[in-house]
């Protein structure tokens, strides 16, 4: 008996955007539902008129590249395409082939080296830990046929060991559906969006989906159901907001107390941020230094360039500089000492990790930590960071974290002291102390001049 094979059309939307995409590699998806897979199935076929096409089909495992081959299998035996061999292909009436893949294991990333293949479609590609394991597989993407030019089409969802260099590459570097030209190699890229909404077959036929989707808990929520991906699982910096935490520059106030940041490092990015401090308490980081391959003498002159004029109450920086010795001309110094010859002052951070984080996440959620949306590796290496997987209370250590542990050391060198108060019972904060304290100074030089002088309304004579 036949079986009723009815043909698949693409939803207007994101399925049909996805499928007239002419850029080299494409990222499909973001939230749950929105048919990515039966799309993906369909674009590899576009081109099996060609006897010499060659396809490859990439899942993260055999159990999910199992799973794709009952769908695929399905639909392309409306096209006379039949699955054979071991590992599975798919064979076309006119000599077409899809051969299918996955990645067990290390090896796996450089098995199809020497390849020629003009369409590969990577599923889940946040499942691929590192960029480079990603371009290893998009080597074996090219083509030597006129008639059909070489593309990669990936679908994912937020999460997973690759999300921050998958965001990074797809989400964060053009809006969506606009295409980015990379500068080095001319290549273009698209990321399209699709949510569940996107698929009304899905939508009519289990309803339910979506109610489950939205009950939930965060960060699951909004990563699989509005595809969020500034929030995922296992992800560090929950309270971290970018609608309440990152704003556009407005001007410092002169008053405001201003202070500076330093994360050290030479193979390994420095990372340096400027703060200004409100009466209030609300910190804000307007501007950031990201930088590599920079001495002592060479950072310390990039800091003094961007600092301009500017007075700081304090820089403080990574404790382990101002103990580590480097040989200058016939003596040994540390970090410090040598920011010291070039005119930058320090003090050592309180290396306190867990403390530190706490204080970042309440600074955050109570919108007390706020950063200028010029600091754009600030903003986009603060959402990647990742729970240690050792201690849920940290922070996972990698090769993007200098810019969080800059921010941490500046937090941790201002302390918030219980038990102070003004004379009323009510406690004032460590930055009303601050500005206290630079006020009186300056009432104080002018007081002097004018051979008066008078208590300071907050702390009193003893300050």
């Amino acid at each position: 008996m036949a079986v009723d094979r009815p043909k698949w059309v693409p939803h207007p939307g994101p399925q049909t955007r996805a499928l007239q995409v002419t850029a080299f590699e494409t990222l499909f998806g973001g939230a749950r539902g929105p048919g990515k897979t039966d799309c993906a199935i369909v674009w590899m076929a576009k081109p099996i008129a060609f006897p010499r096409y060659r396809g490859l089909v990439i899942r993260r495992n055999a159990k999910d590249l199992a799973d794709w081959l009952d769908r695929a299998e399905f639909m392309y035996a409306a096209m006379g395409g039949k699955v054979v061999g071991q590992p599975p292909e798919i064979r076309f009436p006119s000599g077409a082939k899809i051969r299918t893949g996955h990645l067990k294991d290390e090896n796996a990333y450089t098995a199809y080296q020497g390849h020629e293949y003009q369409r590969i479609n990577i599923e889940e590609l946040t499942q691929i830990p590192t960029e480079e394991q990603y371009l290893m597989l998009l080597g074996s993407c090219r083509s030597t046929l006129p008639e059909i030019d070489a593309r990669v089409f990936n679908t994912s969802n937020p999460g997973g060991a690759g999300h921050s260099w998958v965001r990074k590459r797809f989400v964060s570097v053009a809006a969506p559906g606009v295409q980015y030209t990379d500068p080095k190699t001319g290549l273009t890229r698209v990321f399209i969006p699709g949510k569940v909404t996107d698929n009304p077959t899905l939508m009519k036929i289990d309803p339910r989906y979506l109610g489950w989707l939205d009950s939930l808990p965060e960060p699951l929520r909004s990563a699989w159901r509005d595809g969020n991906w500034d929030v995922f699982i296992g992800q560090f910096f929950k309270t971290f907001d970018r609608m309440v935490n990152v704003v556009r520059p407005y001007r410092i106030p002169e008053h405001w107390v201003k202070y500076r940041s330093v994360d050290y490092g030479y193979g390994a990015p420095s990372a340096v941020g400027w703060y200004a401090s409100s009466e209030t308490g609300k910190l804000v980081m307007y501007r950031e230094l990201w930088i590599t391959d920079q001495t002592y003498e060479q950072l310390a002159d990039e800091i003094k360039l961007l600092s301009g004029g500017e007075h700081y109450q304090h820089t403080v920086v990574d404790p382990s500089i101002c103990n580590k010795r480097e040989q200058r001309g016939e003596s040994f110094m540390t970090g410090s000492e040598i920011l010291a010859t070039k005119g930058i002052y320090v003090i050592p951070g309180d290396n306190n990790r867990i403390e530190g984080w706490r204080r970042m996440h309440s600074l955050f959620s109570m919108g007390k930590l706020e950063i200028f949306d010029t600091c754009l590796k600030t903003i986009e290496t603060i959402p990647a960071q990742q729970h240690s997987k050792t201690n849920v209370e940290d922070m996972q250590k990698n090769n993007t974290d200098h810019m969080t542990d800059s921010i941490r050391y500046m937090v941790m060198s201002r302390p918030m002291p219980s038990g102070l108060g003004d004379g009323t019972g009510e406690s004032i904060s460590y930055d009303q102390r601050v500005h206290a304290f630079v006020r009186r100074r300056r009432e104080r030089i002018a007081n002097a001049r004018r051979g008066s002088c008078r208590v300071d309304p907050i702390l009193g004579s003893k300050w």
